[in-house]
């Protein structure tokens, strides 16, 4: 095959012409062949079958008179035909009768048996069996012989006649062919050469010549079309080639142009951002410098202020030193969110992911607000549902921003009502939940066409000159942008004069519950299954009540005024079943909550159980008539459940122990901590003003203080005595906060001991925490001290220490906090 496809196309046109005729003349000399066989065979049964016949007729009556010998010569008359092989005639039984075998035939030549009419052809013989009938009776049967050598004879001359036909014919093809098939193969190979040479020179000027218009020709004639139009093409290219060199040299020339041209650009804007990077540095500087001179001197009007305050006072004196207190958190809120929104602008906030309480977090924030709630006469409210888990992961401090903005504008536009923050779990993914917080308000309301601008910086809903209401315009922006920081969103609704829901989402983990722990008042039995009866005009501060006392299988009927109240307890003293706690609001219409204790008071019948009241703010003396009236705990508003679970305990725990029910408060709550609570503390700060106000807010909390006047005297104090914590200021002279720090840290290397060290400092920029905790410090309190920070720091590392053996303490065991 591969010989065939390798040869010239005459060559291939030689070889299917000859092997074409060969085929046909095969063809025809077999059908010949075939053809003469059978009509020597059909030749030959006709005249066996005459032959037969006369035998038969002979030799009928020798079978009937039963004469073998004369049908044994009339088979011998078979001898003059030399192709006669045998002969046997046959009786009516089918037996040999009769007999006849040509001269030389092999003794053991066996007779064929009788058959019915027929012939039967073998390799080398044929066969013809007849019915010898007389009288149209069956007399017998003969069967005659015959070999087939004249046929073979015949065939073999034929075939020997058809091979020479074959071969002349095929030599005379071949010779003709030869001639002819030139005519076509020529003008091909032709064809080819041009077509070679175009390929070889790449001359496409060559053309091939036609000799005719048939498909040969055709064939040409496409190739020189083909030829001119590559020839066209290659002079069209050339001449774009020639084009192209002169555009790429001058698009060389003008990127050359552009290259210098962008080096010098690249050069001014690297010029310029090292301008503005120098700038921004020393805009940050310059923030630092002054958060750190304003927050100093801040902090000790602040703190001062907050300490005079707590001390006996005039009213004129108690005015003044409100004012300044008043003037000094509104000069703090807008330092806060000037430079909040400077560092978010700059994108230099990061959010951190701890474990928090975050029931706790809301109360204690919304604690740092009761005071001005209850100075407008505002109901202050919180209420978590039951789904929302108490231990989260995320960032509190910022949750706690975002809320104190929120809620600090509700009271702000509230003129009476209330304003309450609900917690609800909005969605579930994974291990995350959504949050949606809700922060509602009964004030003035924001029209439709303020509601997008208010979330803009520097915009309020009224912005002309004699607006009422105060304020940067930052609280909304910062909150945005901090919800969406935490992959949350916000949004308002409101409506004019009935008030406004401002909500927003927020995306937290799923932590380790904590519970709330009761203390060692009384166990949680105590609690269990006690008739509460809850006093309250507020319809929401009821249901937040509820929802806690249910938490703790307390059994609660609540009410909304004093006159509903008495009439509960009588029903209930005629049941036989009365309340064993009266849990009320002090400031309700109509009947307020002293009255309706005295009223209760002056009917014995009703005066077995024990009262707590709850107050929006403690005014001067409340605290000295509730002990004349014997209540046995009197709470601020909002209260935390932890509070209000231990302050139940404590009043439930000394009635089962019939002892004496002293007055439960916020700070009696707090004096009854365990001793380790207490802390040796060292302060390390350069200013008097502030020394004087760290020791103080510290020694009122029954801590030990040290004052160390920069870094080298606070590791003069830490070398003669052991501290609990360190607090550090990271401003002073000889020895600055962050070398003391690393001073210490380096003295601990190989010891195993950790010293607790709190940064304790007036810079407040993005990145002064990051580099106090880098630096080996445990924690950061920024100035002006807050007494709830401070307070929230404390007990961080009291429940530290609780949490190690007995034999422990904190520097001997505590790893850097997280």
């Amino acid at each position: 095959m591969a010989l065939y496809r390798d040869a010239s196309i005459q060559r291939k046109l030689t070889f299917v012409v000859l092997c074409t005729s060969l085929l046909g003349l095969s063809l025809a000399c077999t059908a010949f062949e075939i053809y003469e066989r059978l009509s020597f065979r059909a030749a030959m049964t006709s005249e066996l079958s005459a032959l037969a016949d006369t035998l038969g007729a002979n030799t009928a009556a020798s079978l009937a008179f039963n004469d073998q010998s004369s049908a044994q010569d009339m088979l011998g008359a078979l001898r003059a035909e030399p192709h006669i092989v045998a002969a046997c005639l046959y009786d009516a039984s089918g037996k040999s009768f009769a007999e006849y075998r040509r001269t030389g035939l092999d003794t053991a030549f066996k007779m064929p048996a009788s058959r019915p009419d027929g012939e039967r052809f073998d390799s080398d013989s044929l066969t013809l069996y007849r019915t010898v009938s007389l009288d149209q009776g069956n007399a017998g049967s003969i069967a005659i012989i015959s070999d087939l050598g004249a046929l073979h004879a015949k065939i073999q001359q034929y075939t020997e006649i058809s091979a020479l036909v074959i071969l002349l014919s095929v030599l005379a093809t071949f010779l003709v062919s030869t001639r002819l098939l030139r005519l076509i193969t020529e003008p091909i190979l032709r064809l080819a050469g041009i077509a070679s040479r175009v390929s070889e020179q790449e001359d496409y000027a060559l053309r091939a010549v036609s000799s005719g218009n048939d498909e040969v020709g055709t064939l040409i004639a496409s190739f020189n079309q083909m030829l001119e139009r590559i020839q066209e093409r290659d002079s069209a290219l050339q001449s774009a080639k020639d084009q192209l060199e002169v555009r790429v040299q001058e698009r060389t020339q003008e990127l050359q142009k552009e290259v210098v041209e962008r080096k010098q650009a690249e050069s001014e804007m690297r010029q310029a951002k090292d301008a503005a990077e120098k700038a921004s540095k020393a805009k940050s500087e310059f923030l630092a410098n002054m958060s750190h001179e304003i927050r100093t001197p801040l902090n000790g009007v602040m703190g001062m202020t907050d300490l005079a305050l707590e001390t006996q006072l005039t009213p004129e004196q108690r005015e003044y030193l409100e004012t300044v207190k008043m003037s000094a958190d509104s000069l703090l809120v807008v330092i806060n969110d000037i430079l909040d929104f400077s560092k978010i602008e700059a994108g230099k906030i990061d959010l951190e992911a701890v474990d928090f309480d975050l029931r706790d977090c809301l109360e204690s924030t919304l604690k740092t607000l009761a005071i001005r709630a209850d100075e407008k006469g505002l109901e202050l409210l919180c209420e978590v549902a039951a789904e929302v888990p108490e231990v989260v992961r995320g960032d509190s401090t910022r949750l706690r921003q975002v809320v104190i903005n929120l809620v600090g504008n509700a009271i702000k536009f509230t003129a009476a009502g209330e304003v309450a923050v609900k917690v609800q779990v909005e969605a579930q993914d994974g291990q995350n939940r959504i949050l949606r917080v809700t922060v509602s308000d009964t004030g003035i309301g924001i029209p439709e066409e303020k509601r997008e601008l208010i979330f803009a910086p520097f915009s309020q809903a009224d912005t002309s000159t004699t607006r009422k209401y105060g304020g940067t315009g930052l609280g909304l922006t910062i909150s945005t942008r901090l919800v969406e920081m935490m992959g949350g969103k916000i949004w308002v609704e409101s409506e004019m004069g009935r008030g406004s829901q401002f909500h927003f989402t927020t995306r937290v983990g799923i932590a380790d519950a904590k519970e709330v722990k009761i203390g060692a008042i009384a166990p949680p039995e105590i609690l269990r299954g006690v008739k509460v009866l809850l006093v309250d005009d507020n319809r929401t501060n009821r249901r937040i009540l509820e929802g806690m006392l249910k938490r703790w299988d307390m059994l609660s009927t609540p009410v909304e005024d004093g006159e509903e109240a008495l009439a509960q307890l009588s029903a209930a003293r005629e049941a036989g079943n009365p309340y064993g706690l009266i849990l009320t609001d002090m400031h309700m219409p109509n009947m307020d909550g002293f009255t309706l204790i005295e009223r209760i008071r002056q009917r014995p019948e009703l005066a077995t159980a024990t009262i707590m009241m709850l107050t929006s703010a403690g005014h001067q003396g409340d605290a000295a008539r509730c002990r004349e009236l014997g209540v046995a705990a009197y709470l601020l508003k909002p209260i935390r459940q932890s509070e209000l679970r231990e302050a139940i305990a404590r009043v439930l725990g000394a009635r089962q122990q019939d002892g004496a029910i002293p007055l439960v408060t916020r700070f009696s709550l707090q004096d009854a901590r365990d001793p380790s609570a207490f802390f040796r503390i060292l302060v390390a700060e350069d200013n008097p003003v502030n020394q004087r106000l760290v020791v103080r807010l510290l020694e009122k909390r029954g801590h030990h203080v040290v004052v160390a006047g920069n870094g080298r005297e606070a590791l003069e104090a830490l070398g003669k005595e052991s501290f609990d914590l360190v607090l550090m200021d990271v401003q002073m002279p000889e020895m600055d906060g962050m070398e003391a720090t690393a001073a210490i840290r380096e003295k601990e290397k190989g010891t195993g001991v950790h010293q607790r060290i709190i940064a304790l400092t007036a810079h407040a920029m993005k990145g002064d925490r990051d580099r106090c905790l880098a630096a080996g410090m445990d924690s950061y309190l920024s100035k002006p001290i807050r007494p709830p920070e401070l307070d929230q720091i404390l007990e961080e590392y009291a429940a530290r220490r609780s949490a190690l053996p007995a034999s422990s303490s904190l520097v001997e065991h505590a790893g850097p906090a997280k």
